[in-house]
């Protein structure tokens, strides 16, 4: 194998990644690249002048971190970080957008740019304590294949605002839209709160119809019964401690 076929197949699954949605005013571009819990980083392309382009990022990053319960401009530690990044990769912060500006023939590097610097800016989760790891929704899923459950990891749902969710996990069960899990399980109980309230916004803005399960990882953390009963109204409510429990449900659902 020679450098050049290595670079070419690179890039070729690179193309590939890439989708575009075009718009009356805009086009969204669907990049391969991920947000810290695999969230997709989208950018879009709009034209402001004759022979001048802006790409942006429309405010999604510094969202997809609020959402987290992370506030980067309210650190002043964060908000160096984020200077540096933006500083870095020449990209501008205009209204909480991560935006840069040029000629259409540059817009592939300035493309690059506002998705580089979105994934920097997003990196800045795992500057907090409260941020939630993945080990217990796979814990969950290793738990369901052993008890033979077909399941998918990770898939991508939309709201009624069109937000676009992305949920632990999904079973099919008897369900024609299956059921929905989110595995929740905050890095130390100071997070509990932002765990809750990020669920909360999903459920709530998810379809009705759907089964929706709030698992929670009693083992390690003791939940406060006022956040069980705010995840109650939205969403079934299942405990790791009661594994048994959680099968039955599934496999009665």
């Amino acid at each position: 194998m020679e450098c050049t076929e290595v670079i070419e197949r690179a890039i070729e699954n690179l193309r590939l990644g890439f989708k575009c949605l075009p718009a009356e005013r805009r086009m969204c571009i669907v990049t391969p690249y991920l947000y810290p819990d695999n969230d997709l980083v989208e950018a879009f392309v709009e034209e402001i002048a004759p022979n001048l382009i802006r790409v942006t990022d429309l405010g999604e990053t510094l969202r997809h971190l609020e959402s987290l319960g992370i506030d980067v401009l309210a650190s002043s530690k964060r908000r160096f970080l984020l200077e540096q990044i933006t500083k870095r990769l020449h990209v501008n912060i205009q209204r909480g957008k991560l935006e840069r500006e040029g000629t259409p023939e540059n817009v592939g590097s300035l493309l690059m740019d506002v998705v580089s610097a979105a994934q920097g800016v997003a990196d800045l989760v795992y500057t907090s304590k409260a941020y939630e790891p993945a080990t217990f929704p796979e814990e969950v899923s290793i738990f369901l294949a052993e008890h033979e459950i077909e399941h998918e990891k990770r898939p991508s749902i939309y709201g009624a605002t069109g937000k676009k969710y992305w949920v632990s996990l999904r079973i099919n069960g008897r369900r024609d839209k299956g059921i929905l899990v989110e595995a929740m399980s905050p890095s130390q109980e100071s997070a509990m709160t932002a765990t809750v309230n990020r669920v909360l916004r999903m459920w709530f803005d998810v379809d009705e119809t759907a089964a929706k399960v709030s698992l929670l990882n009693d083992v390690d953390y003791l939940w406060k019964p006022e956040d069980m009963a705010l995840l109650e109204r939205v969403s079934v409510i299942q405990t790791w401690s009661r594994k048994q429990q959680f099968i039955e449900y599934i496999r009665s659902t």
